[in-house]
């Protein structure tokens, strides 16, 4: 047996496959595109709180309710704002790994953090030259896209979906859609949506996963919105 943990899911699965990728980016708190453009802002002790479901199926199938990412600035280096991303579920003795944003002018980059960057992200097998995940990238006009994560058994691409006004338990705010697009080369596909707003960072994630289990495929499927924001 194998465990997977992802960023909202936590189950006992058999090898997938082919080797499916884990769900990344609903792991991630927010660092800063520009002055004008905030939607990935990170400050030293910026706290952002999710409310939790997820699903097998289609059917309900919550262990994790809450999830909450604290902010650790680090040096700025190479051109880059930086920050530890800590991710933990209150409800829950589990402790994930945590992740590291680099926010540029023109992007922002997530990896895996232990001290340094690690050969993986988030449980994917990636190639050996590409150690993080550009998960916004200018400009960042309805339709634009640019290549995801390269990982064994599939391709992401991530796109700009557009604006869109959405209320959650924190508030109602003017947000970015973006889409993550997961293509297997067994030709299924899976969806993962994340909106960001202006100075607050993610306030909805929509993930799904197919995986293979005791010879069927089950989608796995989460969706978190922001309950409370605590600037430092």
């Amino acid at each position: 047996m194998r465990i997977w943990l992802l960023p909202l899911l936590l189950f006992t699965a058999c090898q997938p496959l082919p080797p499916a990728p884990a769900i990344s980016t609903g792991v991630r708190a927010l660092s800063q595109l520009s002055a004008h453009n905030n939607y990935y802002p990170i400050a030293q002790g910026q706290r952002s709180t999710y409310s939790l479901e997820q699903f097998q199926n289609g059917q309900p199938n919550t262990k994790f309710r809450e999830m909450t990412i604290t902010v650790e600035a680090l040096p700025s280096a190479n051109g880059a704002t930086q920050a530890i991303l800590r991710r933990s579920y209150p409800d829950s003795s589990v402790q994930p790994n945590p992740s590291q944003a680099k926010v540029y002018d023109d992007r922002v980059e997530l990896s895996r953090y232990n001290g340094r960057l690690a050969p993986e992200i988030f449980n994917l097998p990636l190639s050996r030259t590409q150690d993080y995940i550009t998960v916004l990238k200018h400009p960042l006009t309805p339709g634009a896209s640019w290549e995801g994560r390269s990982f064994q058994g599939g391709t992401e691409t991530i796109s700009v979906v557009g604006p869109e006004t959405l209320t959650v338990p924190a508030g109602r705010y003017n947000t970015l859609k973006v889409r993550h697009h997961l293509r297997y080369d067994n030709g299924r596909e899976d969806n993962l949506y994340y909106w960001y707003a202006p100075g607050v960072g993610m306030v909805r994630m929509e993930e799904e996963i197919s995986m293979y289990l005791q010879e069927q495929w089950v989608r796995f499927s989460a969706t978190g919105v922001l309950k409370q924001f605590q600037r430092p």
